[in-house]
């Protein structure tokens, strides 16, 4: 369906620009520590109007050519939004799905626009209920993580955390702990550990890894995404061991294309579908509705997007009533975006929601676009000639 009404935008491409966002924040993890990210924010242009996307380019890095990061773009140009789709999808080995994710949201983003329906319509998601938002800390020292849990509460996100865990376990108890003692009782709190307690599939066994999930539980995690290096049949045979402990796959569900035909019910109690590392939103919907058939949570997640990523996820969680959507703008990180924002189809409410407001073509996002140039480092645009 959502093909169909996509052929019927005749309008060609005539531009993709990709605007370069730096932020320079360190984020920790179990695998290591990023302590930059260039962020790329796209914009792809047809007939008189423009669609929106955004990921992540490089980590850890200062240099990126834009230009030979567009090239492969090329091709693109003078496309109709049907063959272009078409076209990174079945390139999406030699995109990367990031880069892949990104044009595609744009490309979505600019045929709402066109044919005069919400990105939503356009996917044929009916959810209009808000989402509680979930705080994520990205901290390994426990009195940060109580700072940022304070944070999180005074921001009204006080009924789902997401601390990340280090493959640890005394560590990643006291982390559990501090979080708890500022959230209190009824917060659902998640741990994500990046496959920090195994992570080749030959090392620790499921035993000793269940093991410390249910220390972590005992110490007030609720669920734990990405605990380990696991095939499905593992992933099944932990959450059984687990005890009250949810596990909440993420690695295994990407790209979402493959993932579609991989995933199995009880391989937790919710799943994560990764904004960022999807490589496609139309397949990222197809994975959500068979996760959802098996009667399991739904979770978005994030991908530290501070741009106009963060409001599209927001609203495909809506879409499809997931339980909760991590993608939120950052302060001290989307700042600069957001100055730039003259328009935006979500809004977080003072209890920690994300609701959408009324409608707007594609994701109803609307820039500055001479002011995201003055807060860009670098700027790149591919066009017909």
């Amino acid at each position: 369906m959502i093909m169909e009404r996509l052929d019927q935008v005749s309008e060609p491409i005539r531009s993709i620009e990709v605007y370069r966002y730096d932020v320079n924040v360190q984020r920790n993890f179990s695998h290591g520590a990023w302590t930059n990210r260039i962020h790329g924010f796209i914009r792809i242009s047809a007939g008189n109007r423009s669609g929106w996307g955004e990921n992540i380019m490089a980590v850890n890095r200062v240099e990126l050519d834009l230009n030979e990061w567009l090239s492969p773009l090329q091709d693109l140009i003078g496309m109709t939004i049907g063959e272009a789709v078409r076209t990174v999808m079945t390139r999406l080995t030699e995109l990367g799905s990031k880069r892949a994710e990104m044009v595609e949201t744009a490309l979505l983003d600019l045929a709402g626009q066109l044919l005069g329906l919400s990105a939503l319509e356009l996917l044929g998601l009916d959810g209009k209920e808000p989402v509680p938002g979930l705080f994520c800390i990205l901290e390994n020292d426990p009195q940060k993580v109580r700072e940022r849990a304070q944070e999180s509460w005074d921001q009204g996100y006080r009924t789902h955390l997401k601390v990340k865990l280090f493959g640890d376990t005394d560590l990643d108890k006291t982390i559990v702990e501090a979080a708890r003692g500022i959230m209190g009782p009824e917060t659902f709190i998640v741990g994500d550990v990046n496959n920090g307690y195994r992570r080749k599939k030959s090392e620790e066994s499921l035993e000793e890894i269940a093991a410390a999930l249910r220390s972590l539980q005992e110490a007030g995690l609720n669920a734990c995404e990405d605990p380990a290096n696991l095939t499905a049949p593992q992933w099944i045979e932990l959450q059984s061991q687990a005890g009250e402990l949810e596990l909440l796959p993420d690695e295994p569900l990407r790209p979402a294309i493959e993932a579609a035909r991989t995933v199995l019910p009880g391989m937790g109690g919710i799943y994560n579908i990764h904004p960022g590392c999807a490589g496609s939103l139309i397949h990222a919907v197809e994975l959500a509705r068979k996760i959802q058939g098996f009667g399991a949570r739904l979770m978005i997640g994030d991908d530290s997007l501070v741009g106009p990523a963060c409001t599209v996820w927001q609203q495909l969680a809506i879409g499809l009533s997931a339980d909760w959507v991590e993608s939120l703008e950052k302060p001290g990180e989307s700042d600069a975006f957001e100055a730039c924002v003259t328009a935006q189809a979500t809004s977080r409410t003072s209890d920690g929601r994300v609701s959408l407001g009324g409608w707007s073509p594609g994701f109803g996002l609307m820039l500055d676009e001479k002011q995201l140039r003055n807060c860009s480092s670098d700027y790149g645009k591919l066009e017909s000639t």
